[in-house]
């Protein structure tokens, strides 16, 4: 009898001891809170993975600075479309007053080349010509010069890609800064109906169409060169001065 008792006793700890690691049952609020607080923790890591800067603003306009080896540029494959083709409403906006992109000035009279495969822009550059860094070119380890290393692709205000050397071009005004030639014509409906508010554009836009009798090629009178030439300067100074400008109709 002793042995039963013994066995009834130890028989009876087990089972309390069993019944006392049962998880106890939830209320529906208490099933609620802990399904809202795991959605909470998914939230959470989603947020912590968010994209690298360098993987933003692909489309529109960029307005936020990549670091390339201490320069502010723009996202790189939003550049690498950009210098495919030309783009002036794009380069209005890029190069308004408010723009965090860095200026770099032309030093050298250098024929204009995009290292990039795309279009690149007629003529020359001209020392003092004003451009924004797109990308900046390491040079070779072995300090070789190899056509198109080294130096930055830029952006021109005519609104094509080139590529310079660190040789050719100056991160400070050289002499009078100066800029490509602008087109009216070529720039996005929305942009040039903005630059029409600013008086300067809007009586050399006036003048020009008066001496051009709406020509666009071939011969012209010298007053009609003039006002070409007076109407890109305006456009320039007014974009310099920070006129507020809308999105281009023509994106990358």
């Amino acid at each position: 009898m002793r042995c039963l008792s013994l066995i009834l006793s130890v028989t009876g700890l087990f089972l309390g001891a069993c019944g006392g690691s049962k998880t106890p049952a939830q209320s529906p609020d208490d099933e609620s809170s802990s399904a809202k607080a795991s959605e909470a923790d998914e939230g959470s890591e989603q947020a912590d993975t968010g994209s690298d800067p360098d993987e933003e603003q692909v489309s529109g306009v960029p307005t936020k600075c990549v670091d390339q080896q201490g320069t502010c540029v723009p996202n790189q494959q939003w550049v690498d479309r950009l210098c495919q083709d030309s783009y002036p409403g794009v380069t209005m906006v890029m190069f308004e007053k408010s723009s965090p992109w860095v200026r770099g000035y032309m030093r050298v009279k250098t024929e204009a080349r995009n290292a990039s495969g795309g279009l690149s822009g007629e003529g020359f550059f001209t020392p003092g010509e004003e451009v924004i860094i797109l990308r900046v070119r390491k040079m070779p380890e072995d300090g070789m010069q190899v056509s198109g290393a080294g130096g930055w692709d830029v952006l021109r205000w005519d609104g094509t890609c080139a590529t310079v050397s660190s040789g050719e071009m100056g991160l400070e005004p050289y002499g009078e800064v100066k800029a490509a030639k602008v087109t009216f014509r070529f720039i996005d409906e929305p942009i040039r109906e903005a630059l029409r508010a600013d008086d300067d554009v809007t009586e050399a836009y006036r003048k020009r169409r008066q001496n051009c009798k709406g020509a666009t090629m071939g011969e012209v009178s010298k007053a009609c060169e003039d006002w070409d030439r007076k109407l890109a300067a305006a456009i320039v100074h007014a974009v310099r001065n920070g006129i507020e400008l809308p999105e281009p109709a023509k994106l990358p």
